[in-house]
């Protein structure tokens, strides 16, 4: 791992990194935008809080970035938005919803995807930086941020995350419950009589993906049933490629697939159809997401249903709190419920 280092040219020797924001906050146990309140002197912020935050900064000898702060000041009214792949329904409908909530207050979205790669991603990042975006909603493909998204921190930009979070980094975040909704979708096929269950999962770097995946795997442990996983991405792809496997190089096929998403189970339904079986009779499907035009398409999956319209509504709140400083302390945490939506997509076995 490298050191960064600061070179004194008045004495030839070497001193330790400058320290930023996120290091006073790490000090201080507080969030980057508190520390960014305080130095902005802005209400909200509690009397203990601001010494505490005041003695991290003298502590480490922080000395603010005068020129950069007055800067941030000239606002952009525009957002960075950075989400996997607007083109996914599920996202094109956050997107919608957060577009609505932001223009009502005169905000731009610059928008941008990432297709789960991590070097497009940290590029987008770095693009918005470059834009001097007032603030970022992102739903991010690495499990963890800590060195990605300091920039942002440096500069005092509400970082609010959607869909997924990320360790090692306090910021808010808007997402749906993942682990139950999925542990109720595969208790509903073991009720059912189904044992030989696969999930097709996307990539393990993604939050959802592992909270998902402890969903199947607690609800198969408990009824003593041996898993079966197989990781692509999260994309129709990877569903029609992973199904094609399963189906026609098993001796024992299964006989449900749980999908972990809407576009892995597109990709689910166009293999098995062209593998030759039908849904449910030779196998049955759930799903983690409706599949866009459901209501046209046989069979009906049973699925959980999300609301990504309801994500960019309140991580558009939650935004537009931070840049007028009338944000808490901490930050905001919101998980919001699913619901369960039963098709004709399941098998009942004897």
């Amino acid at each position: 791992m490298t050191v960064p280092i600061v070179i004194d040219y008045n004495f030839g020797g070497e001193k330790k990194a400058v320290p930023n924001v996120k290091d006073v906050a790490a000090l201080a146990g507080v969030s980057t935008a508190t520390v960014s309140r305080v130095l902005n002197n802005k209400s909200h912020v509690k009397d203990e809080v601001k010494l505490r935050v005041e003695k991290a900064m003298k502590s480490l000898k922080y000395q603010p970035n005068d020129i950069a702060r007055s800067l941030r000041k000239l606002k952009t009214q525009t957002v960075g938005v950075l989400l996997p792949d607007v083109s996914n329904p599920h996202f094109m409908r956050l997107l919608g919803s957060l577009e609505q909530e932001l223009s009502l207050h005169n905000y731009r979205l610059l928008i941008g995807s990432s297709h789960d790669q991590d070097e497009k991603e940290n590029a987008l990042l770095t693009v918005f930086l470059e834009k001097r975006v007032d603030a970022l909603i992102l739903a991010t493909s690495q499990s963890d941020l800590s060195l990605k998204i300091n920039g942002f921190f440096d500069e005092s930009i509400p970082v609010i995350l959607v869909d997924r979070v990320a360790s090692e980094i306090q910021v808010d975040f808007v997402v749906e419950e993942n682990e139950e909704s999925t542990y109720h979708m595969v208790k509903y096929l073991l009720e059912r009589g189904h044992k030989r269950i696969s999930l097709i999962n996307g990539s393990r770097h993604i939050s959802t993906v592992l909270e998902r995946e402890k969903g199947y795997h607690r609800a198969m442990s408990e009824m003593g049933v041996k898993v079966d996983i197989v990781y692509g991405k999260y994309d129709q792809k990877s569903g029609y490629r992973l199904t094609k496997e399963i189906l026609t190089h098993r001796k024992e096929r299964p006989t449900a697939i749980v999908c972990a998403n809407n576009d892995i189970a597109i990709g689910v339904l166009l293999a098995i159809q062209n593998c030759g079986l039908s849904i449910p009779k030779d196998v049955s499907v759930v799903s983690f997401g409706e599949i866009p035009l459901q209501d046209l398409v046989e069979p009906k999956v049973t699925c959980v249903v999300q609301n990504p319209e309801k994500v960019g509504e309140v991580s558009g709140g939650i935004l537009l709190k931070r840049v007028t400083g009338q944000g808490g302390d901490l930050p905001e945490r919101v998980v919001l419920p699913t619901t369960f939506r039963e098709g004709n997509s399941v098998k009942i076995l004897g």
